[in-house]
């Protein structure tokens, strides 16, 4: 690979622009080296204690193999009894180059043979004087590590290493067997004592220099080949290529586009060299004129101004022309400042932006139109800088936001509008999540803005409407596009209330569903009011019974369900006697307490499913459900003649009144409610001619009359 320019005082220049400290290579070769010899430490220190650890693991089994020799010579010889021999084979074995010491040492840490304690033992368990020789002081072993020793006693060899005297002390437990005791039964332990050898390990020191010499030296060459061939291998593959394309680049920065770099190989940084090469004639054939710039500029569908470093205009783009309703010429050297309402003058935080970042986005201002109407523009003020870092000109994009004003202004007031309404608003996005909802929905439903919004509607659901009306509900939504009924919710206190909802589904250009719109009130207050209208219309307004009309509904309805069930129905048409007199002589007010009292009577005389009615001013009538004998209406009726029978308080006056009662059947007088009610009305007349306070049945006696 080669690189070639048609200035070679450019090519020498670049070279040596970058020092030597900074170059790649040296980088890359401290880097090299630097993590071969920590690869290199790492792995002699670990090849190295290894090694070393087998040396010394071999002397150890040598000295356990030298011990358990000497461990069953010296059986053997106590065998025969006499001691003395013992004590001259281990001096002997002493002198042996292989040995520093060997030693045998009682159990209490004294060595053995010495003294007579162990003779005197022997000669008392076998109550013999046969056994003696000649007696030394005892001598007490102190420089014995007292851990191992007490493994020993308890039956466990084990070794220590004293590097720096070079040497291996072995402790060997001597264990008892069948022929130790004969003699020594008066020791029932397994261990006898114990034998201590000492070994020189200064041959496997030796060793341990040498295989260290012979790893430094055979890791340093293997890490330096290695580390030698890698280096070769990046400087030619990597590190050469990227100096060719660094020197290239740096030629084409100062001016030369004839300048290539020639690639051979085929890795990628051969690849980036023919991209390197491809990027220069693209480089070399793009010249862009102004007319070019120009055709840009003029295409963009914002306004577009040029302006110095004294605002004063060199170039707009048509858009702009149209927009202000100037031309180019007129345009041209005008100060921007003349085309916006109170100038364009920067605040402090705009113009720190500007010094920091280059360019402002964002910035609104009020330019005046040619025939003097303003127009909002929203304003990116962008810096431009010679080579040398020095603004020159600024470039100004603006969007004509009157469109977007205009809609700001009706957002605002449609949120006005929301958040005035007594009605409440709800929107949902096209899965029926909410996301909008106005004061009003938070005052009628007791939720917040904050609880409600993510949430499904059906939060609200009281669970007074079937499945089937949310589906009919929805699928005239889907299909219509909007939705109006009542409907009761709840609200989040749990009380159920009624109201009046409209809901409208809103679609995007392509008829796909993207909100929908819900309004509701209250009708809590309107229903109250119907109710209470019907209830008038339906009660009597004094004492609050069933008026005529109710009445006639009841009676018909009973009647209907007489004639299906089988049951009979009695039909009371009831006279109050002497209610003209109490009014007359205490006034209407007492008349009217006195009706009030009759009326509170009479339902407490009849069941809750019975009705009783107001049809005239002292005239009442009871309509008894679901009956299967005529006695027992008469039962009803005796109970109310024995009522009425003793004076009734009215407004803490006695009133000495009483009743006359007619009794018709149905369905067996008459299946018609009119005429039920004639044919009470005759037995009623019937009980009043008849000396009053009594009852008379229209199937019983008015027919008698007859």
């Amino acid at each position: 690979m080669s690189y070639r320019s048609n200035d070679p005082t450019l090519h020498q220049d670049q070279t040596n622009r970058i020092s030597w400290i900074n170059r790649l290579g040296t980088r890359f070769l401290i880097s090299l080296i630097l993590v071969l010899l920590a690869t290199f430490a790492v792995s002699q220190y670990l090849l190295f204690s290894k090694e070393k650890e087998s040396i010394y693991q071999e002397e150890v089994e040598r000295a356990a193999f030298m011990a358990d020799g000497l461990s069953r010579s010296l059986q053997t010889l106590m065998l025969s009894g006499n001691a003395s021999y013992a004590v001259d084979w281990l001096a002997r074995i002493s002198e042996s180059p292989e040995l520093l010491t060997a030693q045998v040492i009682r159990k209490d840490q004294n060595e053995a043979f010495l003294d007579g304690k162990t003779i005197e033992q022997v000669n008392r368990h076998l109550d013999t004087d046969a056994f003696n020789r000649p007696l030394h002081p005892s001598r007490s072993i102190p420089d014995i590590d007292q851990d191992a020793f007490a493994k020993a006693v308890n039956g466990q060899s084990s070794s220590l290493m004293d590097e720096s005297q070079g040497t291996l002390t072995f402790l060997l437990p001597i264990n008892s067997d069948e022929a130790c005791l004969n003699c020594h039964a008066y020791d029932s332990s397994q261990v006898r004592g114990v034998l201590r050898i000492t070994t020189s390990v200064a041959h496997a020191q030796q060793r341990i220099v040498q295989a260290r010499s012979d790893m430094i030296f055979y890791g340093m060459s293997v890490s330096f080949v290695i580390g030698l061939l890698l280096y070769l291998f990046i400087r030619r593959q990597i590190l050469s290529p990227l100096e060719l394309i660094t020197e290239a680049t740096a030629t084409i920065a100062a001016g030369n586009l004839d300048s290539k770099v020639d690639m051979r190989c085929k890795t990628e940084i051969g690849k980036l060299g023919e991209s390197f090469n491809r990027m220069t004639v693209a480089l070399k054939n793009s010249t862009v004129s102004r007319e070019y710039f120009e055709t840009i500029m003029n295409s963009m569908g914002e306004m577009l101004f040029v302006t110095d470093m004294e605002q004063r205009i060199r170039f707009t783009n048509p858009v702009t022309q149209a927009t202000l309703g100037y031309t180019l010429q007129e345009l041209a050297g005008k100060q921007l400042n003349e085309l916006i309402k109170s100038g364009i003058e920067l605040t402090p935080e705009e113009e720190s932006e500007l010094a920091i970042a280059g360019e402002i986005k964002s910035i609104e201002r009020e330019f005046i139109h040619k025939s003097g109407h303003i127009v909002p523009v929203l304003i990116t003020v962008t810096m431009m800088h010679q080579a040398d870092g020095k603004a020159y000109q600024i470039i100004h994009a603006g969007r004509d936001i009157t469109r977007l004003k205009r809609a700001e202004h009706e957002l605002r007031l449609a949120a006005k509008v929301m958040e005035c309404d007594a009605s409440a608003i709800l929107v949902c996005d096209a899965q029926a999540n909410i996301v909008l909802v106005n004061p009003a929905f938070c005052d009628i439903t007791g939720y917040s803005r904050e609880e409600v919004i993510g949430q499904n509607p059906r939060l609200l659901s009281s669970g007074k409407q079937p499945p089937d009306f949310y589906r009919t509900m929805w699928g005239q939504l889907l299909e219509h596009g909007v939705w109006a009924g009542e409907i009761w919710n709840r609200r989040k206190n749990g009380e159920i209330y009624p109201e009046w909802l409209s809901i409208t589904a809103v679609r995007n250009s392509a008829g796909n569903v993207t909100n929908f719109v819900s309004i509701f009130s209250d009708i809590s207050r309107q229903k109250e009011v119907e109710q209470k209208l019907s209830h008038m219309a339906h009660h009597d307004q004094l004492t609050g019974l069933p008026n005529r009309t109710l009445f006639s509904d009841r009676l018909e309805h009973a009647l209907a369900h007489a004639g299906r069930d089988k049951h009979k129905v009695g039909l009371m048409f009831i006279d109050i006697d002497g209610f003209k007199a109490v009014n007359d002589n205490h006034g209407h007010d007492i008349g009217d307490a006195l009706l009030c009292e009759i009326a509170r009577s009479l339902k407490a005389l009849v069941r809750d499913a019975d009705t009783v009615a107001r049809v005239g001013g002292d005239e009442f009538v009871i309509v008894l459900e679901n009956l299967l004998h005529v006695e027992d209406m008469v039962q009803v009726a005796e109970k109310i003649l024995e009522h009425f029978s003793i004076p009734t308080m009215a407004a803490g006056i006695a009133c000495d009144i009483g009743c006359s009662i007619g009794i018709a059947v149905g369905p067996d007088d008459s299946s018609d409610a009119d005429d039920l009610v004639k044919k009470a009305d005759t037995a009623m007349y019937l009980a009043k001619t008849s000396g009053k306070q009594q009852y008379r049945i229209h199937s019983r006696d008015c027919m008698k009359q007859q």
